[in-house]
């Protein structure tokens, strides 16, 4: 380890980053992680969630608080077009209401993980037909790469001198 001073690592900093600026990798090994459990709507079950609780469970778990229903997430985050959507970004479908009923995390090449009434979580193609006309828009939560690194960046010059 370079330059140990009052307990503290490089280290030790670098993760501790990794967890208050959660980047879509992180996300996107905490979603997989639930594959194949259960749904259940209105619950909050480890093992058995709807679509909104699955998506604020995975941000919780990353440092970020989202609201539990659809409809609140959709507010949070700021907008993305759908041909520049990232992993990690939320996608809104309307299903059974013409309001966002249904949420899922973007995990890249047109794909998502969701919770689905018939399949508990899973991922699902976002051109497949029934997604495909449901959708309605996406909001990016995470900040982009740049930004992050840019934070990291000013916090580690901060902190050249101690060590």
């Amino acid at each position: 380890m370079v330059g140990i001073k009052r307990g503290i690592t490089l280290l030790g900093i670098m993760q501790c980053f990794s967890f208050a600026l959660p980047n879509s990798d992180y996300l996107l090994i905490t979603a997989l992680s639930f594959m194949d459990r259960g749904y259940r709507f209105g619950s909050e079950d480890a093992y058995a969630m709807d679509c909104s609780a699955f998506v604020q469970k995975v941000f919780r778990i990353n440092g970020i608080q989202l609201p539990r229903s659809t409809r609140e997430q959709a507010q949070y985050g700021s907008p993305v077009k759908r041909e520049d959507i990232k992993p990690g970004d939320l996608l809104f479908f309307r299903t059974y209401a013409p309001y966002p009923s249904h949420v899922g995390i973007y995990i890249g090449n047109g794909k998502m993980i969701h919770a689905s009434t018939t399949q508990g979580i899973v991922i699902s193609r976002i051109d497949e037909p029934y997604w495909k006309v449901r959708f309605l828009f996406a909001r990016r939560v995470l900040k982009d790469q740049k930004q992050e690194d840019d934070i990291k960046d000013i916090i580690l010059e901060s902190l050249r001198d101690k060590f």
